[in-house]
């Protein structure tokens, strides 16, 4: 099975958006929305300068999808491929067997179900595309929009982590973990 987001045929369609993998340039496409404060609220990574976001975004190319509507990046996320745990002498047949999924969204488009639109065709890439056999998201227990997206997806609450994560509001929140199997994402597209 094809394990890199660069071996599959690009571009995806979805209802409204047009997906590819991310590029060089599009950093800079990406940073007059993804800097602003609403979207940084819940976001792992702050560049304080575009410089910085440039560096930071040709770190994640591999893992790194972006949503287009109308020609305009209005959705970045990734497909992070994973190992999963194992046993040291079953660490062969993990490999790659587990990806963890994300996504962030130009406030501009909030509200109109681009964030689950994308969002589920990051889990189909997951499971259909890149073949593993569990995908993981997670985020902080306050970003109630996430995890709305997270439960219209079909993902599973697995666990809520008390005061877990440090917000860089200096404060420790309770995160949430959420994942599904392929098979049950399989179940799910037969009915």
């Amino acid at each position: 099975m094809t394990r890199a987001l660069s071996d599959l045929d690009w571009p995806l369609r979805t209802d409204h958006l047009d997906l590819r993998p991310g590029r060089p340039e599009d950093a800079a496409a990406v940073w007059p929305w993804y800097r602003l404060p609403e979207v940084q609220e819940w976001t792992t990574t702050l560049s304080p300068t575009l410089e910085a976001h440039e560096q930071w975004w040709e770190r994640s190319l591999d893992s790194c999808v972006v949503g287009l509507q109308d020609g305009e990046i209005v959705a970045s996320g990734k497909v992070d491929v994973q190992d999963a745990w194992s046993q040291a002498d079953m660490r062969d047949q993990a490999a790659g067997q587990q990806a963890e999924i994300g996504w962030v969204l130009d406030p501009a488009v909030h509200g109109r179900g681009l964030g689950t639109e994308f969002a589920a065709a990051l889990l189909d890439l997951a499971i259909d595309g890149l073949g593993v056999r569990r995908v993981e998201a997670g985020c902080f227990a306050e970003n109630l929009a996430s995890r709305r997206v997270m439960e219209k997806i079909g993902l599973r609450h697995e666990g809520t982590f008390r005061e877990e994560s440090l917000h860089r509001s200096g404060r420790w929140l309770d995160g949430m973990s959420y994942a599904l199997l392929a098979s049950e994402h399989r179940e799910r597209s037969r009915h």
